[in-house]
């Protein structure tokens, strides 16, 4: 927790970021604090063993992969703006 001038202690639930802040690190920093983590994951993401778990869960939330014809598709959540 950090402390602010007046002595108050100040909780940080979550944190938003785009994709720049995608990365391993970040998610494993944020899980280890107990922040809920708002990053878009970058267009080419995938799920993998190597990965944080809650990356790989953002990974498939904000990713829904369709096979037709052979070819992967992605269909964006709303937080693709």
């Amino acid at each position: 927790m950090s402390k602010r001038k007046d002595n108050k202690d100040i909780k940080i639930k979550s944190v938003l970021g785009d994709g720049s802040y995608d990365s391993n690190e970040n998610f494993k920093d944020l899980q280890t604090k107990r922040i809920m983590p708002g990053i878009k994951v970058r267009n080419n993401s995938i799920k993998s063993t190597k990965n944080n778990k809650i990356r790989n869960r953002e990974v498939g939330i904000q990713t829904k992969e369709i096979s037709s014809n052979g070819k992967r598709k992605k269909i964006w959540t709303e937080m693709d703006c």
